[in-house]
């Protein structure tokens, strides 16, 4: 799936997200209400939520969706009068359902909207290769489909209800399979992408159905709806240091000054090691090497200390962060075809280090949006911008 179908998959999400479940219009006749007087807000139900949604995520703006319930709705059935009981009671037997069509129908009302938000957040997360979002949106929708599988599971429905139980059932299992693609810690790349992206799809296609189903819409929202929170692009901190702007600093005993730069980025998807394996090293479908040019300098000696080398930060204390993400940097055999790795060192005054740093990331990962922080010993963390420069 390329990013065009991805996008134009997630505003229909949004868009049957949002008029699926309105009532329909009545039709203009005799004793009907005047079209100019005002709707009851049961009609209005979730247009409330999620107007204008598709608009906003176009236009880049963030989407919040938070749970809220639609005022004058209805709260409990309509109890007919006692004498009108007592003639029906009379003229008719009446007949205990032995099906569980009503249940059915009561899940998919109370449950869809739920599901639906979570599918379109977890799709943008997807879209977006945003990888914790993703993970935890697909955590929760496969939580939610179980619970809803278990509990529709053993509903006994007549014939009516057994297409609506069908595509119900469909539709959990689909939004099921999105949270067991995408279990564990392993890194996103195109194989569980699409593969997630795609049981979103079938799962809305199998929700719609269901709703179409439905003898009657829904009247009132659920009280409780999963918030969506589409992962936007994030501003880098604004006082992130560009590429080849310098951090000097102090080592441990303040006898010496320390500069720490990053100079250039790049990317590649292969590299090769150079030993007698001749390992040939691919990066995941969908993802990417970025290659960060580390240099390390020993500006000299101060004060009156006797000491007069320092020791360059460690691997470990260089992170990189992408949309709420943080990647820790691939552990390199020495002699490779990306150069010169970067690795802590003692430098004698003046010495320089440079090296290269590697990071396993999504092959979509946007640099304006990157930072590289490092953790120095002392407590201070200066952060790059991998997207600025001199």
């Amino acid at each position: 799936m390329d990013l065009l179908d991805a996008v134009a998959m997630i505003l229909a999400l949004v868009i049957v997200t949002s008029t699926l479940f309105f009532p329909s219009p009545a039709v203009t006749g005799p004793g009907t209400p005047d079209p100019g007087e005002s709707q009851p807000a049961a009609a209005r139900n979730l247009s409330v939520i999620v107007a204008g949604v598709d608009e906003r995520l176009q236009g880049g703006h963030r989407l919040f969706l938070t749970p809220r319930s639609v005022p004058g709705a209805a709260t409990g059935p309509l109890v007919p009068e006692e004498n009108q009981t007592a003639l029906e009671a009379e003229n008719s037997t009446v007949i205990v359902p032995d099906y569980d069509d009503e249940e059915l129908a009561r899940l998919v009302e109370e449950n869809g909207v739920s599901l639906m938000l979570l599918s379109v957040q977890n799709a943008y997360a997807l879209y977006a290769w945003d990888e914790v979002p993703a993970r935890e949106s697909a955590a929760a929708l496969r939580t939610l489909a179980k619970n809803l599988l278990r509990e529709s599971a053993p509903l006994e429905v007549s014939d009516d209800g057994s297409e609506l139980k069908s595509s119900f059932t469909h539709a959990l299992e689909s939004y099921a399979a999105v949270g067991e693609t995408l279990q564990g810690t392993a890194p996103l790349n195109r194989t569980t992408v699409d593969a997630a992206l795609e049981a979103n799809r079938q799962g809305s296609e199998h929700l719609r159905d269901a709703f179409e189903r439905l003898k009657n819409p829904m009247l009132e929202a659920p009280e409780e709806i999963a918030a969506a929170d589409l992962s936007l692009p994030r501003a880098v901190p604004e006082d992130a240091l560009p590429l080849l702007q310098r951090y000097v600093y102090e080592d441990r005993t303040g006898a010496n000054d320390i500069s720490l730069m990053l100079e250039s980025v790049r990317s590649t998807g292969v590299y090769y090691v150079h030993d007698r394996s001749r390992e040939t090293v691919v990066a995941e479908p969908g993802r990417t090497f970025l290659l960060v040019q580390v240099k390390a300098t020993n500006l000299g000696h101060k004060g009156e200390s006797r000491t007069y080398t320092i020791r360059t930060p460690e691997l470990r204390a260089f992170t990189l962060q992408y949309r709420g993400t943080t990647y820790a940097p691939v552990t390199l055999v020495p002699g490779t075809s990306l150069g010169e790795p970067y690795t802590a060192t003692r430098l004698d005054r003046y010495g320089v280090k440079t090296g290269y740093i590697v990071f396993d990331v999504p092959e979509a990962l946007n640099l304006d949006e990157c930072t590289i922080r490092v953790t120095l010993d002392g407590g201070a963390s200066p952060v790059w911008a991998l997207g600025k420069s001199l």
